[in-house]
């Protein structure tokens, strides 16, 4: 990818949108290696969120939130440039998932708007802020402040410092355990804030952060051009290429687990499968599609456990 930046996981299938800073384009990742292009350009593209069915991204060479349409893109709301051209960064989707949270970064505040680009709340005495991040359970928004070294929580109107001693601080989350992690571009570090343990180390440039449907934590690293996937519960692995098949013949698939990850994982939902055999416990599991009348066909398996959901998409051949 072109200096992917920020990204967004969208739960229905399992793809991952990332902003690729570079040339403007929004890459869609569905599977590992497989990426997919949006037709429609933002130049210097960065934060992501939904809302309602439509995409929002984070114009920052423009200064500006667009909303992405059948056409092109939309203005929603349009902030004061500055000249050195690093304007706002990582927006995200309010905790009612009504509205959108913007960093209005160079001038230290973050707001709170509707669709239509109307400020509903506002906050202020931030440094750069950087990253936001919804927290429906607490019902506030964790905010990165990249000048500030500092992750801040916004809660019940209020704005609290939450760790700091984080140089260049670009984006930060929560896990299920009440865990706060932060990528440090400049050091290359996945953190655990509550902690002080590295989570990952030697990541070139690491500037878009988020979980996926299992709580596995995705990563950006923006100098390397890639998405990378840190596993902390389970992730599924299926042959790659199209495989070949002989009537009535499986398809084995491997979970691979994070280290004393033993929970329970079924088969969902398989598109096509007539039998499936269920992982539970183990490392291996089997789908049986039905019979391939094409040159290839394609199956989406879709796996469930206690820490969520995982996508996994198998070409095959009779």
């Amino acid at each position: 990818m072109n200096v992917p930046d920020d990204l967004l996981y969208i739960p229905d299938d399992g793809s991952v949108l990332v902003g690729e800073h570079g040339d403007g384009h929004i890459a869609r990742v569905v599977a590992p290696g497989k990426v997919q292009r949006l037709p429609q350009v933002v130049p210097e593209a960065e934060g992501i969120a939904m809302v309602g069915g439509t995409t929002y991204v984070a114009d920052p060479l423009n200064a500006r939130v667009v909303a992405l349409t059948d056409t092109g893109v939309r203005t929603v709301l349009q902030l004061q440039p500055v000249s050195s051209g690093e304007n706002l960064d990582g927006i995200s989707a309010t905790i009612d998932g009504a509205g959108l949270v913007v960093p209005d970064s160079p001038h230290g505040v973050v707001l709170l708007i509707d669709t239509a680009g109307h400020v509903t709340q506002r906050f202020t005495g931030f440094s750069r802020p950087a990253g936001s991040w919804p927290e429906p359970s607490s019902g506030g928004y964790l905010v990165s402040d990249e000048n500030a070294s500092a992750v801040f929580e916004i809660a019940g109107g209020k704005v609290t410092k939450l760790a700091g001693g984080l140089p260049g601080v670009d984006d930060a989350l929560r896990t299920s355990d009440a865990h706060v992690l932060a990528i440090l571009p400049g050091a290359g570090r996945l953190v655990d804030v509550s902690t002080g343990r590295n989570v990952a180390t030697g990541l070139r440039n690491p500037q878009g952060l988020g979980f996926d449907g299992a709580q596995n934590v995705l990563v950006t690293e923006s100098d390397a051009g890639r998405l990378d996937l840190v596993v902390t519960t389970f992730v599924a692995e299926v042959p790659s290429g199209t495989v070949q098949l002989a009537p009535g013949q499986g398809i084995c698939f491997e979970l691979l687990r994070a280290p004393g990850n033993t929970e329970e994982v079924k088969v969902h939902r398989a598109t096509g499968a007539l039998t499936v055999v269920d992982p539970l416990t183990g490392s291996e599991g089997e789908v049986v599609p039905a019979r391939c009348p094409l040159d290839a066909c394609s199956m989406t398996i879709e796996l469930q456990g206690p820490s969520g959901t995982e996508f996994a998409q198998v070409s095959y051949r009779d």
